[in-house]
């Protein structure tokens, strides 16, 4: 069974949409380091938000960890290691004259949808500008790149568009391919009140001030696409991810929200990060890390807030409660209210009421400065984010609703042994922890006048599960607290017991590259990057700066490599010694060698070749060579290559030079003569095997020549340029109009750029 791609026809439609509205919906794709996800201009992070048939394909990385996944496992492809269902920021807004729900301006940046997604380009969203800044220590000649911040990520994509609010957002994402730092990428966003509705800044449709600004993150998390396609051979929503097979958690000593896949089916804990289902395969996974182990969804995926402004945060008015006069449900009409003129009774324990049960309906604290204490709401949910849900069934983005609930004393849903800090803020479900597609944080209100910013920041981070044993929220549907599960325990599969510690007896895969393994560790280290020291948990976002500072400690650069055929079918590579003198505030060891690796798949694993040493010999180009003594890699075949750079202290690079390969003869020096294979070519025998079937070669060819083809009648049938060094060039048996050639006889000249030429015929049998 063979997976197939159905993404035309929400293409066709977005397509559609940026043509009508006269913008271009634009994505450009962080992959620097291991974490790959797709960014686009009007918010949508992933994908569009998709739940249905056709989610279960992507062409692009759709929060891809580890990278390059995408595989063939008896004889079915799948798209690889891919981890949420599609990901954007909500806004919604009231104009100070038109306070109240009916009112809301809405503004959906991606993140909206079902089981197909909403179009919210031209509706909410109004693209302005998108741009990609490469800052990498080398050049792609392989030298030292003069104009390398070494206070800034390595890939920086800048996006920019207009909102429905009157809103524009600018959002800065960064990402990295130093190994401790290299399983993240971090958000900062700034909105500013400019009035572009429509996103023509020319004209400024709408100049009143803003009250009740509501922002929220928006999530679907599923991991992973390979892992639910092994056991379902499909990652949707409804009847596939919506199983009870994964939990959602909260880390509040972080501000981290993660899913992991804990069972199939509910009840079936042997399923717990989806085992290979089939025994042999099982063992040949685990013991060579193909396909990155037996384990389909070991991934932890998630995002931690790093950061949200307070300075427009909405001032709730101090007024004593027995000052008004008001009884019980009057109380609750007032601060359902979406003016949020809402009472203080000066004893730093805000309104509540109490029914008979004892237990607290409504309750809110304020902050010293009289702002109501953040995250508004902290909440999971189904798959679903269609619009109308989202803007008035439960509406995150709404001050009249407070989705989550609210951390209260005595209350159930929060243990105090976490901090008091914490009474006020929005309370995690735990109790709807199961399945737990959808994942959002919402902060606000806020109050904007035109030109006023606010910035918030946040990281999506990922692991190898979550730190083992930890206590936090979630992960159970009757207990709130539970301790994070490990992936070190044992797997029976069909019946066999594989393993009693997976971990122990298998390691881990190669894609974990670092001593930070899992999603927890990571989060330190986005922490760490964007505040420029180690942080101290718990974390409170409130308090920190609000841009990164991205001081962090960067290794060796791994080298622009150079691969290419070599004589007698050996593949060499080159690179220059450059990265040896490069220079970093933090960089306190010395580079001392090179390894090289190879792989048959893109994400591993990898088999360490051999290395060379800093000093080792230079050729006559002044680069250092190696040449692949493998023989079993045969011509036509596809290897991946990578060298990394490996200081005095064992720390390696990032695999930023991976190069996927294909062997083949080398270039001759000079045109001589040139053959046809297979001559004749057979139409009822086909020509060669596997990818080539179809394909007339022409071998003996030069680095760089032009290839013509004549019928018997000497009429010009074809041109190919050949631009490789590489001996041949093989080619479906089609005329330059991408008709099939007929039978016949055909003549071909050869000629290269010095004048040189050569030429003979071949003949089609049909």
């Amino acid at each position: 069974m063979k997976i197939i791609q159905k993404t035309l026809s929400i293409s066709l439609i977005l397509l559609v949409a940026s043509v009508a509205f006269g913008q271009i919906r634009e994505y450009k794709i962080h992959d620097r380091g291991m974490l790959h996800n797709t960014v686009f201009n009007t918010g949508e992070i992933g994908r569009a938000w998709q739940t249905g048939e056709a989610g279960n394909y992507t062409s692009v990385p759709v929060f891809e960890w580890p990278p390059y996944s995408k595989t063939i496992v008896d004889g079915i492809e799948y798209d690889g290691q891919h981890n949420i269902l599609g990901a954007g920021f909500y806004i919604a807004a009231n104009l100070a004259s038109l306070p109240g729900e009916t009112n809301r301006l809405f503004a959906f940046c991606g993140g909206v949808g079902a089981s197909s997604p909403e179009v919210a380009m031209g509706r909410w969203v109004f693209p302005l500008s998108m741009e990609e800044i490469e800052n990498f220590p080398l050049l792609e000649d392989g030298s030292i790149n003069p104009d390398y911040n070494p206070n800034e990520a390595e890939e920086i994509i800048i996006a920019s568009w207009a909102s429905s609010t009157g809103i524009t957002v600018t959002r800065t994402s960064r990402a990295w391919s130093y190994p401790d730092y290299d399983d993240m990428i971090i958000y900062e966003y700034e909105l500013e009140y400019t009035g572009d509705m429509d996103g023509n800044p020319a004209t400024i449709e709408q100049t009143e001030d803003l009250k009740d600004v509501m922002v929220a993150l928006n999530y679907g998390f599923a991991p992973s696409m390979y892992g639910y396609q092994r056991e379902y051979l499909e990652w949707k929503y409804e009847g596939g991810i919506y199983r009870g097979d994964q939990n959602g958690f909260y880390d509040s000593d972080w501000w981290l929200s993660f899913n992991m896949n804990l069972r199939n089916n509910l009840t079936d804990v042997s399923g717990a990060g989806k085992p290979e289902k089939d025994p042999g395969l099982f063992m040949e996974f685990a013991q060579s890390g193909k396909n990155g182990g037996a384990l389909g969804s070991p991934q932890a995926p998630g995002y931690a807030v790093l950061f949200y402004d307070t300075t427009h945060l909405a001032y709730v008015v101090p007024e004593p409660l027995d000052s008004l006069g008001l009884n019980d449900s009057e109380t609750q009409a007032v601060l359902r209210s979406s003016t949020l003129n809402a009472l203080d009774d000066y004893d730093d324990v805000d309104i509540y009421r109490e029914n008979e049960g004892g237990t607290y309906t409504w309750y809110y604290e304020v902050d010293e400065n009289h702002h109501i204490k953040q995250p508004w709401s902290n909440k999971v949910s189904t798959g679903n984010t269609n619009s109308p849900k989202m803007m008035y069934e439960k509406d995150p983005i709404n001050p009249t609703t407070r989705w989550s609930g609210v951390l209260a004393p005595g209350s159930t849903s929060w243990n105090f042994e976490k901090g008091e800090h914490w009474i006020g803020r929005a309370a995690y479900p735990y109790r709807q922890s199961a399945d737990a597609g959808m994942k959002h944080h919402t902060f606000g209100p806020y109050s904007m006048s035109i030109g006023d910013k606010i910035e918030f920041s946040y990281a999506e981070v990922v692991g190898y599960g979550a730190e083992p044993g930890k206590r936090v929220e979630g992960g159970q549907v009757i207990t709130q607290w539970t301790a994070t599960p490990s992936w070190n325990r044992a797997y029976t599969v069909d019946g066999q017991l594989m393993t009693e510690a997976y971990i122990d007896d298998f390691g881990y895969p190669d894609y974990i590259n670092s001593d930070v393994v899992n999603v927890t560790q990571v989060t330190e280290k986005a922490f760490e990057a964007y505040l420029g020291d180690a942080p101290q948990a718990p974390v409170w976002p409130e308090d920190h700066p609000r841009d990164g500072v991205y001081t962090i400690p960067a290794p060796y650069p791994a080298p622009v490599l150079n691969v290419r055929n070599y004589d007698e079918a050996t593949v060499m590579m080159t690179w220059k010694p450059d990265q040896e003198d490069f220079e970093h505030p933090l960089l306190t060891t010395v580079l001392e060698k090179y390894y090289i690796w190879r792989a048959e798949a893109g994400m591993g694993p990898w088999t360490l070749i051999d290395s060379i040493m800093v000093g080792d010999p230079l050729n006559s180009d002044g680069m250092y060579e190696y040449i692949d003594p493998e023989e079993s890699f045969k011509v036509g075949e596809y290897r991946y290559y990578s060298v990394t750079s490996v200081d005095d202290a064992g720390e390696q690079s990032g695999r930023t030079n991976l190069t996927r390969f294909s062997k083949n003869i080398a270039a001759v020096p000079e045109l001589g003569g040139v053959y046809v294979v297979p001559n004749p070519y057979r139409g009822d025998l086909g020509s060669f095997s596997g990818t080539d079937e179809g394909k007339i070669g022409f071998y003996g060819l030069p680095e760089k020549c032009t290839i013509q083809i004549y019928s018997y009648a000497m009429q010009l049938v074809r041109t190919i340029e050949h631009e490789e060094n590489v001996y041949s060039n093989l080619n479906f048996q089609t005329t330059r109009v991408g008709q099939e050639m007929a039978s016949g006889i055909y003549f071909y000249v050869v000629t290269t750029p010095d004048g040189d030429s050569s030429n003979g015929k071949f003949v089609i049998i049909k």
